[in-house]
């Protein structure tokens, strides 16, 4: 009995643990169901130049006409969001004419509308129209902002219509977001994933003037000297660190520890969002300051083709995004209700009670459904399924089109094992059906376009992927998944660490997301570039995650040339070779070919190619390109063959590229 009995105790221990927790969960959950009172929504629009919407639990307080909120009235809070700033919560849109300057227009409303009032919900207005009179000084755009704020739901939905008029000035627009600025003297813990939220440093110890902070090398970074919290000093904050794939950018937010109050952004549905579901976009960052990013250039460049031409009339809505509140004794509880939050909404996707005529309805909206196989003879004699492939709906285009579409809507889903997939609630409209699936390269495109009308479900059928092959894989370097993460991440310089992504042995997808791994490769590579030799070499060890130059002194770059040894037991009499070059990101570069003669013309050249920046932005991934080589037999010979890829361009340290995936293949009847 006596070694029995601390087991008996420990025993009794962790039962007190597990009581506690449930205690501390149903608290949490009684104070969520508490909050969730019967109080009709009201409006009041005596005030002086604001409107104020209350539902019992909330107060939302806006400008009039402007459509600006100034104040979120919440649990403790008078205010949460920051008061010491005039934009606290706004729109705005980076815009220029052609062979003008870029500014930016905060959107600014000029008329207010009550669009719906009930005990239920309120929804509200705030627009403004455009004309040739305000050339030069406003984005030329008509604008509708909209808000709804109902019964018994602590937080607001907000989304806008935006719209051009043929015969309109030409104008680009790179940017179009909503900005949600809080309280900073409240609001200490960001959460944008599981295992990526902490306690943040402070805006102010991001100052340069005062010595607080040191510069990096772009202006984004900075290395914190003297913070508040001893705990950051020396690291750095980027808010590109925090950055997420589309697919993933459904919830962020900050919580006010003291307060026990959570604040966040949910975004229910991408269908509103451009380029696909894995473009890279901003969440949360320091300020404390949350982004609902509609659509950018960042990780892509002006690719992207963000301008909008004078004789194509435009119009597309942005949002419902949802602002959310919460409060609960602990981080992790208000994050796990927050993660409850975005299951519900987007289980209630398309909402139902959205009184816009440009927000088509669930009985309004169609479904495509389909099974993707992928045929590839070298691999399979038999049709593979397109296992857990991204299946989308885009505005017609090229192949692979939809990763520089931005002007229309976009309905992605990720077929399951068999290669099944349906995607549902697409908005009526004529679509391209696109695809793509980890393991191949390339891009699929469905010979015929699909027109959704409301109510219709269209069944695709079987649908066969063919991925470019010219003949078998005599080898290849990496996995072609559209990223450079298999390759060798190095550890960060020990004086640059952000300890968030530090440690994780769980996530190895977090070893990128470190300040200045660029600079590391003349740590690896000090005098020679990166050899590979077929068969001998590991391309998780040694091939550098980055394509970029070498620092040869403080201000001089040197271009690289890697190479890529292979033997061959026999050369084909007959056919050509062919060399696929899978890029994941390229940022003004420029990759040269050779093969067996390092001083030869180049075989092959991309030209100036991406503007994506991936490589500064911790991106591990831009803009995904496809080069497909030929190799004439000529060039090769028997026994050992070198392939020498250049970095030509010596523009920048953050000039290069990441590869994705090489293969050489044989001519078709190759052995």
């Amino acid at each position: 009995m006596r070694n029995g009995a601390p087991v008996m105790k420990m025993g009794r221990v962790m039962t007190q643990v597990f009581v506690l927790i449930f205690l501390l969960q149903g608290v949490h959950s009684r104070t969520l169901r508490s909050e969730s009172n019967n109080a009709a929504v009201t409006v009041n629009t005596s005030g002086d130049k604001q409107v104020v919407v209350d539902n019992g639990i909330i107060q939302v307080t806006f400008s009039n006409p402007a459509g600006l909120v100034t104040g979120i009235k919440y649990k403790g809070f008078d205010n949460v969001l920051n008061e010491k700033i005039k934009n606290r919560v706004y729109w705005d849109i980076v815009w220029y004419e052609p062979g003008q300057v870029s500014q930016t227009d905060f959107l600014i409303g000029e008329k207010f509308k009550i669009i719906s009032q009930t005990s239920e919900q309120v929804e509200i207005s705030f627009s403004k129209t455009w004309d040739t009179s305000r050339r030069g000084s406003t984005v030329p755009l008509n604008v509708d902002k909209r808000y709804i704020i109902r019964r018994g739901v602590i937080g607001v939905y907000m989304y806008g219509v935006l719209e051009r008029l043929e015969g309109w000035p030409a104008v680009t627009m790179d940017q179009t977001r909503i900005v949600y600025k809080l309280n900073a003297t409240k609001f200490d813990y960001m959460a944008v994933a599981d295992r990526r939220q902490n306690l943040m440093p402070l805006e102010a110890d991001r100052n340069l003037t005062d010595g607080s902070a040191a510069t990096l090398e772009y202006k984004e970074a900075v290395r914190l000297v003297k913070p508040q919290n001893k705990l950051f000093k020396g690291q750095v904050d980027d808010k590109y660190l925090y950055s997420m794939e589309g697919k993933d950018n459904r919830l962020h937010g900050w919580i006010a520890s003291e307060q026990r109050v959570g604040f966040w952004i949910i975004t229910a549905s991408n269908e509103f969002r451009t380029c696909g579901p894995v473009k890279q976009e901003l969440t949360s960052h320091v300020g404390p300051t949350l982004l609902s990013m509609f659509t950018s250039t960042h990780y892509a460049g002006k690719e992207l083709n963000t301008t909008y031409a004078s004789d194509v009339p435009w119009k597309k809505m942005f949002g419902p995004v949802f602002v959310y509140l919460n409060s609960a004794p602990s981080h992790d509880l208000m994050w796990t209700d927050a993660k409850r939050q975005l299951a519900a909404e987007v289980k209630s996707w398309p909402y139902d009670f959205v009184k816009s005529v440009d927000y088509p309805l669930r009985q309004q909206r169609g479904t495509v459904k389909g099974q993707l196989f992928v045929m590839d003879s070298f691999k399979s004699k038999s049709k593979l399924n397109g296992e857990f492939a991204f299946v989308g709906l885009a505005l017609p285009g090229e192949v692979g089109s939809w990763q520089t579409e931005n002007k229309g809507y976009q309905f992605w889903t990720k077929a399951d094992k068999m290669g099944m997939f349906t995607i549902a609630n697409v908005r009526p409209g004529t679509y391209n059906l696109f695809a793509w699936a980890a393991g191949h390269i390339g891009d699929y495109k469905y010979e015929r376009e699909i027109i959704i009308t409301p109510g219709k479900a269209i069944n695709v059928g079987s649908l066969v992927y063919e991925p470019p092959r010219s003949g078998p894989t005599l080898w290849e370097i990496g996995v072609p998944d559209r990223t450079a993460l298999e390759f060798n991440i190095p550890d960060p310089d020990p004086a640059l660490v952000t300890k968030l992504y530090a440690n994780h042995p769980n996530a190895p997808e977090d070893r990128f997301r470190q300040y200045g791994l660029w600079d590391r490769y003349k740590v690896l590579y000090p005098r020679e570039d990166v050899t590979f030799t077929v068969g001998v070499s590991d391309y998780k060890k040694d091939w550098f995650f980055a394509h970029l130059n070498r620092r040869a002194g403080e201000k001089k770059l040197q271009a690289t040339t890697w190479k890529i040894v292979f033997n061959l037991k026999q050369v084909s009499q007959t056919g050509n070779y062919t060399l696929r070059m899978a890029l994941a990101a390229a940022n003004t570069a420029d990759i040269l070919v050779r093969v067996n003669e390092p001083s030869s013309k180049p075989m092959f050249r991309t030209g100036l190619v991406g503007r994506d920046n991936a490589i500064a932005r911790h991106g591990i991934h831009g803009l995904y390109r496809l080069f497909n080589i030929d190799v004439q037999r000529k060039l090769l010979k028997v026994g050992d063959n070198t392939i020498f890829l250049t970095q030509n361009r010596v523009t920048s340290i953050f000039t290069g590229v990441m590869y994705d995936y090489l293969r050489l293949e044989g001519p078709s009847g190759a052995i």
